[in-house]
């Protein structure tokens, strides 16, 4: 079954450009794995510094196999040095 991830992050105000440099080959590497239907990157109009990644994958395993590559031979150690805080994730199913 198809389902969405939505992943927040909050970018610390003055890492904004090294968080795009970081950002860019990341979602090529995302879009790239294993049942990536979707992947946009988003960022508030209000707020520059929180930004949002819509995620369709084609099953949960698919996402699931993503968030473990992603954790261990995909980590981006980097990323930590540009978020002043932890990232959040949603998953959602369809229900209907």
């Amino acid at each position: 079954m198809p389902i969405v991830a939505i992943v927040e992050f909050h970018i610390a105000e003055d890492r904004i450009g090294q968080a795009r440099a970081l950002f860019g080959p990341m979602l090529d590497q995302t879009r790239a794995f294993p049942g990536a239907e979707r992947i946009d990157w988003l960022v508030d109009r209000d707020d520059p510094r929180a930004w949002t990644l819509y995620e369709e994958w084609r099953s949960a395993e698919d996402e699931q196999a993503y968030r473990d590559w992603r954790t261990a031979d995909g980590a981006v150690p980097e990323l930590a040095e540009v978020l002043d805080a932890r990232p959040g994730l949603r998953r959602f199913a369809s229900a209907v």
